[in-house]
């Protein structure tokens, strides 16, 4: 007969070390490589291709970038909305429960300590699969037996449990990579929460004040149709102008007068929106009126768009959320490796609870495990693959979020270039009107013309009025929406 051969002859010490030690530099291999985070393909151009000799200096920084307005009323009001604004408590709110979860993660990096104090009440059977027994205790008989003992007995224990997972395969330091990252994220996160909420504050404030422009120009407009019609209707009287006239005249106060309660109704809702902003319930929130005219926006240097790369903290956010799925591929690959866990425990356990804490009520166990996943129905393999397919996305979205930023600079580049030539040309068109608006006046109180000329002068400059209160607004929004397409603070 065949003897068997036995089989710790194939599998010995020697070449089972042999075989951990290949694992173990594998997983190392694998595992470290998964930490190189791809370098974002994104094409950066040399120069912004709308920017004026004026936006081609390189920023400056400035830690409040309002302030450039210098006027104070807009600095209070940013003030106030970061320090009352729900939106950005929410952001705030946000960084500590990342910052949290972090150090969450974090607390694998050190051993688990506990002291867990029981008492129960056991029982042995004559049937039980044990041969041999000896109770142990004050009353219990020093002899061994062959048969069971059948009873209850106590058990009280009091041990101080330690537990460590050696982190071979770096599953806990890529664990908290990741955490870490989201942490920065939901920083940079913050930040463009503040930027859009202050960026959204100076564009309100300013379109209040063109509200308030629009509005004086339409209460200039009514009182001059009302002293028209008051012409209009001495005239009538005297016997130098038809009904007709005195007609068209009040048309046009009653629509110049529509035109300023529209006005009035747009300013309260701004009014509104700016207290929702600063965090401030409406009914509450009162803001003087304050006319847009005589104000001039500054200059902002737009730099180079290599710079605005490190500006943009919509840019740092997705770059740091790359990162943290970058880190979750090193997770999932050590999930298909080894798990190494080290524990003890020391302490007392007696069946009776007066003899406690005695000397020879002390125990200590000493244990280590080693986990290898060996079948979990490809739970694994798929885990790695969709890792990998959320760094490929959060890469896409990186690119995508530079691609937004390089689109928005020049946006507004463009458009604060094109609302600056059509102020001028407002300013220009205006001065004419008011001249046309003069003769046709001359002309018609001398009766060389009709009143439809007047009206269609009036009509003409009022318009221009108020469009040039829209560019003007236009203009400062640009700008605005330049400084937040660089990044806000510089």
């Amino acid at each position: 007969m065949k003897q068997s051969t036995p089989l710790n002859s194939h599998f010995s010490p020697k070449r089972a070390r042999a075989l951990w030690f290949g694992v173990f530099f594998v997983g190392l291999c694998i595992v470290g490589t998964a930490q190189s985070a791809p370098q974002p393909l994104v094409e950066v151009p040399k120069v912004f291709k709308n920017a004026t000799p004026d936006n081609q200096a390189v920023p400056p920084p400035v830690e409040a970038w309002w302030r450039v307005f210098h006027d104070p009323a807009l600095d209070a009001l940013e003030t106030q909305a970061l320090a009352a604004n729900q939106n950005l408590a929410q952001a705030i709110a946000r960084i500590t429960e990342a910052r949290e979860q972090a150090r969450i993660v974090a607390a694998d990096f050190y051993p688990h300590v506990s002291l867990d104090f029981g008492a129960s009440r056991l029982s042995t059977t004559n049937t039980g699969p044990i041969q041999q027994a000896r109770l142990v205790g004050a009353a219990a008989p020093t002899v061994m037996t062959s048969q069971l003992v059948s009873g209850y007995y106590n058990d009280y224990r009091a041990p101080l449990a330690i537990s460590y997972e050696l982190d071979v395969f770096g599953r806990i330091r890529h664990s908290y990579g990741s955490a870490h990252a989201i942490w920065q994220a939901a920083e940079a996160d913050r930040r463009t929460v503040a930027l859009s909420l202050s960026a959204e504050i100076a564009a309100n404030y300013f379109g209040l004040r063109a509200l308030d422009s629009e509005i004086e120009v339409l209460q200039r407009a009514v009182t001059l149709r009302r002293d028209s019609v008051q012409l209009n209707q001495e005239r009538v009287t005297a016997g130098q102008a038809n009904s007709i006239d005195l007609s068209r005249a009040r048309v046009e106060l009653e629509n110049t007068q529509a035109e300023l309660d529209d006005a009035v109704r747009l300013r309260a809702e701004a009014e509104n929106n700016l207290a929702a902003l600063c965090g401030q319930p409406a009914s509450d929130f009162h803001f003087p009126a304050r006319s847009l005219e005589n104000l001039t926006p500054p200059a902002v240097p737009a730099g180079v768009p290599s710079g605005l790369m490190a500006r943009r903290s919509d840019l740092a956010e997705a770059e740091r959320r790359l990162a943290a799925a970058n880190e979750q591929i090193g997770v999932a690959r050590a999930q298909l490796l080894p798990t190494f866990s080290i524990g003890a425990s020391a302490g007392f356990e007696s069946g009776k609870e007066s003899q406690l804490v005695e000397n020879q009520s002390r125990a200590l166990a000493l244990m280590g495990t080693v986990s290898i996943p060996i079948f979990e129905g490809g739970r694994n393999a798929a885990n790695l693959r969709a890792a990998r397919a959320r760094r490929e996305e959060a890469l896409s979205a990186y690119r995508a979020t530079a691609i937004t930023a390089f689109k928005e600079v020049e946006n507004a580049l463009v458009d604060l270039r094109q609302r600056t030539a059509q102020l001028a040309a407002h300013d220009r068109a205006m001065t004419d009107a008011k001249e046309v608006l003069e003769l046709s006046q001359k002309r018609y109180i001398q009766g060389s013309v009709s009143y439809f000329e007047v009206v269609d002068a009036q009509r003409s400059l009022l318009k221009v009025e108020l469009d040039r209160a829209q560019t003007l607004n236009a203009r400062f929004a640009a700008t605005v929406a330049l400084v937040r397409a660089l990044g806000g603070g510089w």
